[in-house]
């Protein structure tokens, strides 16, 4: 079954965009069809980076409602990575119940995965619940503990309804590795794609190894979940 993954959070500063490149190399370096989606006008970062990449956009407003199908007829021949932007869950929303995109999906073989990313903030935990409960368990949900943006998830693992609406959906969580701020801001500064910053000179052995150690544990991760497409075919980077 061909995937549209969403790469959400709801909110800013929580990582998406990062995550989505992430997803992005992971999928180019198994040879795995893909289509980059870049849903963030106002920072498109995915498209900036990822050449390859489109762009389109999701509206409440009704004149702008089939711009984002092409999302949809991507996804009936590759696998789709979305970045979506902060607040962009009632347009999506809108989105899939107006064009009856879930039964759709069953007719021809896609699925819709959300792909959340969480600082560990209380908002976050509170928009990612809200989300489970809108969906209602058809739309696949993992919850995502970016640790690029907080190392102390205490508050997220003691929270009683998070824990509760995890187990009832039975979401995956996965921890998402930090790569050192420095070496981060430099990629994107630089606007590298991970392949390219893998072997990017200027970095070093050592800010190279750092990078390949950082996609090696993001890797196993998205793995973890088994709903990402497998290739036996993967690009090893260059020393």
């Amino acid at each position: 079954m061909a995937i549209i993954n969403l790469i959400d959070g709801e909110k800013g500063g929580v990582g998406k965009s990062w995550v989505a490149r992430t997803m992005l190399q992971y999928l180019k370096d198994r040879a795995i069809p893909l289509a980059g989606i870049e849903a963030d006008r106002s920072n498109p970062t995915v498209l900036n980076i990822y050449k390859d990449s489109k762009a389109a956009f999701f509206s409440e407003n009704e004149k702008m409602a089939d711009v984002p199908d092409s999302i949809f007829d991507y996804a009936l021949k590759k696998t789709v990575v979305v970045n979506l932007p902060a607040q962009a869950h009632r347009a999506v929303s809108q989105w899939i119940n107006t064009k009856g995109l879930l039964d759709l999906g069953k007719e021809h073989g896609v699925s819709f995965t959300k792909w959340f990313v969480s600082d560990g903030e209380s908002d976050s935990i509170e928009l990612f619940i809200e989300s489970l409960e809108h969906y209602q368990g058809y739309i696949t949900h993992v919850f995502i503990k970016n640790w690029g943006r907080c190392d102390e998830w205490g508050y997220f693992h003691e929270h009683e309804a998070i824990q509760k609406a995890i187990s009832e959906y039975g979401v995956a969580v996965i921890d998402f590795p930090k790569l050192g701020d420095g070496r981060r801001i430099e990629i994107n500064a630089k606007r590298l794609t991970f392949e390219e910053a893998s072997n990017y000179s200027e970095f070093g052995i050592i800010g190279r190894n750092q990078i390949k150690t950082f996609l090696r544990d993001a890797y196993k991760a998205f793995e973890s979940t088994n709903l990402l497409p497998q290739n036996v075919q993967k690009k090893e980077a260059k020393s």
